[in-house]
């Protein structure tokens, strides 16, 4: 099974990032912004991963992580920036997004991110049941 993967970037800042993913096997749904992404995201669809820039035209990766949390969808999101500093990565991780990606986008570094980022997501969906039914019991 193919990771389903949303990226919210620009057109014109996509491609490179776009043929990156496609060629280590994602299926990919575009939106160029947080009101194309939020109506994505509000479909019965789920997404396994989200790559967002940080530069929208309509907001900002914080919204998108916003959303991502009132809409309850269990996935990670990585940020994708033009020039990456600690600072912008350190808020990124304290938000609650998996990473920071800068460009030049490197193939390898993506796709070990993306892996990543996919095991860590499996492995709460996996988890949670589980923990739920634990709860349960102990009550």
């Amino acid at each position: 099974m193919k990771a389903r993967i949303l990226l919210v970037m620009p057109p014109q800042r996509r491609l490179s990032l776009l043929r990156i993913l496609e060629a280590n096997g994602m299926e990919l749904s575009l939106a160029g912004g947080v009101r194309e992404a939020q109506a994505k995201l509000s479909e019965p669809a789920s997404y396994d991963l989200l790559f967002v820039d940080a530069e929208l035209s309509d907001g900002s990766w914080k919204d998108i992580l916003h959303l991502v949390t009132h809409l309850k969808k269990s996935c990670e999101m990585i940020v994708c920036c033009r020039y990456g500093n600690e600072h912008l990565w350190a808020e990124v991780i304290q938000c609650g997004a998996y990473d920071l990606i800068p460009e030049p986008y490197e193939e390898r570094e993506v796709a070990r991110i993306a892996r990543s980022a996919l095991d860590s997501q499996y492995m709460r969906r996996f988890m949670q049941p589980s923990l739920s039914r634990s709860k349960e019991a102990a009550s």
